[in-house]
């Protein structure tokens, strides 16, 4: 008998000791729940009628002074067992099951990195030049000396930073546990998930120092926003101060709150200029045609009243990753102390760093709210 069914008999029984008779008790429990069971027999019956009168009394319903003689060496002989069906009586020895997979908590999405140049590194070191001023050409008459024009680089030099976790495992937990082995590729891809948004943090506010120059760290074109809150003109304003030939690439970047005030705007003829992935039938939100990216590192407390943020529009291609080594996992018992401790220690790491080649390519609207 399940044990939902026996709780279920036990108010049954309850119900017995607060006015109704044995024989209706008993009545409504085989016409309805048992028919066809084989406890129809007496001895059956009787059984059923103590365990039930067993339940109630570990439950609270029925008092044991309350019951008739017979009945209560019935349920103090059933007491006297240990069995699984109270905790105290030995139910905390039989095992709990447990599932093969971990609810696993969910974190932000990083995106960035689906948007920049990522480029190898192979010895920790990589110096890109890039033009910073162009050449320019002018209308000339016959034999007149023509105006010399050079162009200007630039250089961007990237240096290997180290990206690591470091975890250590009791290698009984490794044995007992009911994910078996592979708890320590459930470890390992938790920590590649954690590398992931810590690069995206790195590439937008990263200070340069152990770690890449983020995207706030530079100086671009500046639009300030033109009200005492954000309006659909504001945005206009930014995507047109990023010059035309980066516009075709290019993808906004803000905070999930800015972005709450942008879907709420409407154009002058009324027509939403945020679209959601749903909405637009791919698989990125868009704003003005363009892809928009939640990054929720950016500020929100910037200003003088400490409530405003920043939004970025630009071409991301111009940002550079250099990557020494793919995302890698050592695993191993003598580090340390944990030979002597008998553990597993397990490191998962990268080296990598990133930095803005050409600043022009980005534009940024500042005093957002």
């Amino acid at each position: 008998m399940k044990l939902s069914e026996a709780v279920l008999l036990a108010k049954e029984a309850a119900l017995e000791a607060r006015g109704a008779t044995s024989q209706e008790v008993k009545d409504a429990i085989f016409s309805s729940k048992f028919a066809d069971a084989p406890h129809k027999s007496p001895e059956g019956r009787a059984k059923i009628k103590n365990f039930t009168n067993f339940l109630a009394v570990k439950a609270g319903f029925i008092e044991l002074d309350n019951l008739d003689s017979d009945d209560k060496v019935a349920v103090e002989a059933i007491n006297k067992d240990l069995s699984t069906i109270v905790s105290a009586d030995g139910g905390v020895l039989i095992p709990t099951e447990l599932r093969t997979a971990l609810i696993e908590r969910k974190y932000r999405t990083p995106h960035l990195r689906n948007y920049v140049t990522v480029l190898p590194m192979p010895s920790g070191k990589l110096d890109l030049d890039a033009e910073s001023t162009t050449v320019t050409v002018n209308w000339t008459t016959e034999l007149a000396i023509i105006t010399q024009s050079d162009p200007q680089f630039t250089k961007l030099s990237l240096t290997a930073k180290n990206l690591m976790g470091l975890t250590r495992i009791s290698r009984q937990l490794l044995h007992d546990n009911g994910m078996g082995d592979s708890l320590v590729d459930w470890v390992i891809n938790r920590f590649a998930s954690a590398l992931a948004r810590a690069e995206d943090t790195a590439f937008m506010v990263g200070t340069g120092t152990g770690q890449p120059f983020g995207i706030r760290t530079y100086t671009f074109v500046s639009v300030a926003q033109a009200g005492a809150s954000l309006a659909s003109s504001d945005l206009v304003n930014l995507y047109f101060a990023l010059p035309e030939q980066y516009r075709a690439n290019a993808v906004w970047i803000m905070g999930d709150t800015r972005l709450k005030l942008v879907s709420n705007l409407r154009s002058t003829d009324g027509r939403q200029l945020y679209e959601t992935a749903y909405n637009n039938g791919t698989d990125t939100p868009t704003l003005m045609g363009r892809p928009v990216i939640i990054q929720p590192d950016i500020p929100t407390n910037l200003g003088a009243g400490t409530n405003e943020s920043e939004i970025y529009f630009g071409d991301l291609q111009y940002y550079i990753v250099g990557d020494t080594e793919q995302t890698f996992s050592e695993s191993s018992i003598h580090e340390g102390e944990s030979f002597s401790r008998h553990r597993l220690a397990v490191k998962v790491g990268e080296r990598l760093d990133g930095g803005l080649a050409l600043t022009e390519a980005i534009v940024k609207m500042t005093a957002v709210k």
